[in-house]
């Protein structure tokens, strides 16, 4: 396919994607869309925060934050300020969170909802920054300084919890380089950098492919457990974590330019290239054995083409950077053509087949809203619309 052709035809799916926005924005009510179930958006309140009784650990609503993104998205692409407006309403629906310190996913929440917002020129009171600001000094406080790492789950440095780490937490960085930028205080930035480092001593394979959870014990540098909370196995590849570290690693390379970052970002991509089917849809996990039967996760392609396009800035040599420009351009088109919601209005989402939780039954084929964020935000970048930060290189801020 030609330039053109390919622009012109990922145009008019970022317009079929835009339907798919103002349905779920028309909608009643003020919980969040999350995923859904018999096509339609399941819904969380976007104070539902962390829980444990004792016995279980629930996330709670981490995921909040991706609508809100979706409708900065739109208003960047549209110039139309009904989605902005929209957008600082559900924004402002998180208030309060920001100060949640029982949770490693204030960058979900925060960044694409109000750093995203105060980018593109929306914040004009200062509301946004100052609640994305409280948030990141938030996270900041969930890092362990002797084992270099953000603890990822449950109460603040409780001896059940303190050691846990997630390949998610490098999607929850962004927000930390951003505070270092907005405010100067280099400690968002050492921080980020600090669980980075750490993240890729301890999370690789040999063969480039990551774990899901890893367990710190007590003593610097110390593993307890290495294993998966969402996997098919301890030792199986969970794709959307796979893409998690493809685009976390490749921003921490944007925002340092250590090198060991950079290594961390092409081995993850190259493990999730090798392993993607003909069709470029992977499945939720590329060791299931019930493969080519198994659910497909189209919100770990969507999160990768995001990173692919982000070593296509960022790397130093021109022909890798044309290289994964055009897999993440072959990813993006697959998903605009198999999973992209055709039927906005009578199926909500713009992204399906995704795969949030197989273990736990939940969200299994469904749309995902951070697919649909990630999805759109590739298509973006890919048309070269104006973009947010979070996949931007440094001098473009």
């Amino acid at each position: 396919m030609t330039a053109a052709g390919r622009a012109g035809g990922l145009d008019a799916r970022l317009q079929l994607a835009l339907r798919a926005v103002d349905h779920a924005a028309a909608r009643r009510g003020e919980d969040f869309p999350h995923v859904t179930h018999a096509q339609r958006w399941v819904t969380l309140a976007g104070s539902d925060g962390p829980r444990w009784d004792g016995t279980t650990w629930r996330h709670g609503n981490w995921t909040a934050g991706f609508w809100a993104g979706c409708l900065w998205l739109a208003a960047m692409w549209t110039g139309d300020e009904r989605y902005a407006a929209a957008a600082r309403r559900w924004a402002g629906r998180l208030a309060g969170r920001e100060h949640d310190d029982r949770t490693h996913d204030l960058g979900f929440l925060f960044y694409p909802s109000h750093a995203v917002g105060e980018l593109l020129g929306y914040d004009s009171d200062g509301a946004l920054a100052a609640r994305a600001l409280a948030a990141a000094r938030t996270l900041s406080t969930r890092f362990v300084p002797d084992g270099g790492y953000i603890q990822a789950w449950g109460p603040r440095a409780d001896p059940g919890w303190l050691g846990t780490s997630t390949i998610d937490t490098m999607m929850n960085l962004p927000l930390l380089w951003w505070a270092a930028r907005k405010t100067g205080d280099a400690r968002f930035a050492a921080i980020a950098a600090a669980h980075a480092t750490t993240t890729h001593r301890h999370f690789f394979r040999p063969d480039g492919s990551t774990y899901h959870l890893v367990v710190y014990s007590g003593e610097p540098g110390v593993v307890r457990r290495k294993g998966t909370f969402q996997g098919y196995a301890q030792e199986s590849c969970w794709a959307r974590g796979q893409s998690w570290a493809i685009c976390g690693f490749a921003v921490a390379y944007r925002e340092t330019g250590d090198e060991q970052h950079l290594a961390a970002a092409e081995n993850a991509a190259q493990l999730f290239i090798r392993r993607l089917p003909e069709d470029r849809i992977p499945y939720w996990d590329f060791d299931d054995p019930a493969i080519p039967d198994a659910p497909r996760d189209s919100s770990a392609a969507a999160i990768a083409a995001d990173g692919l396009l982000e070593l296509s800035a960022a790397h130093p040599s021109s022909t890798q950077r044309q290289r994964y420009r055009e897999t993440a351009a072959a990813v993006l088109e697959a998903l605009a053509a198999r999973c992209q919601n055709t039927a906005p209005g009578q199926v909500d989402g713009v992204l399906l087949h995704g795969c949030y939780s197989r273990p736990h039954g939940e969200g299994v084929d469904s749309a995902l809203i951070w697919g649909d964020y990630f999805y759109l935000h590739g298509l973006a970048w890919l048309l070269e619309k104006r973009r947010p930060e979070m996949l931007a290189t440094p001098k473009d801020v």
